[in-house]
């Protein structure tokens, strides 16, 4: 499958929340819950408040998938506050799509938006259930993390 990876644009939030609802009604996959429509994606995603990027990953002229990087939120109260220079991934790739490259062709274009920016390491939160996106992300060289699911440095 030939993937381009860009810049997730906000013509792309229809289909990042298509992709995103899609694996929630999985269940167990993701910690997000509820619906989402375009305008949260755009403001949880693609223009976060923290944002570092958003990545979509096309196939033809469908979005297979997307991967965004934050800064962690100096503000989280107790021990699970992370350094103010590590940054907070998340991967969505569409079901039925798995294993085709695309998760690593996003992860390659962060690795390089997060180097610009400055991040010290990069942490996955990866809920237990979700043996896939463990699989993922062991194969990109993250480790497990007693303090989160996954952490890795550039």
């Amino acid at each position: 499958m030939n993937v381009v990876v860009r810049a997730a644009q906000d013509e792309d939030a229809d289909h990042m929340a298509s992709i995103l609802n899609e694996i929630v009604s999985i269940g167990g996959l993701t910690s997000h819950e509820g619906h989402f429509d375009g305008a949260r994606i755009r403001r949880e995603f693609i223009s976060p408040q923290r944002g570092i990027s958003c990545f979509v990953a096309v196939a033809g002229s469908a979005v297979r998938g997307f991967q965004s990087l934050e800064w962690s939120d100096p503000d989280w109260p107790g021990e699970d506050r992370l350094p103010a220079d590590w940054a907070l991934i998340s991967t969505y790739v569409k079901p039925g799509h798995h294993r085709l490259g695309i998760g690593r062709a996003l992860f390659e274009r962060t690795v390089a938006a997060a180097a610009i920016a400055g991040v010290c390491f990069i942490v996955a939160n990866i809920r237990l259930k979700n043996a896939g996106a463990q699989t993922f992300y062991d194969r990109l060289g993250f480790e497990d993390d007693k303090r989160s699911a996954y952490a890795v440095s550039k």
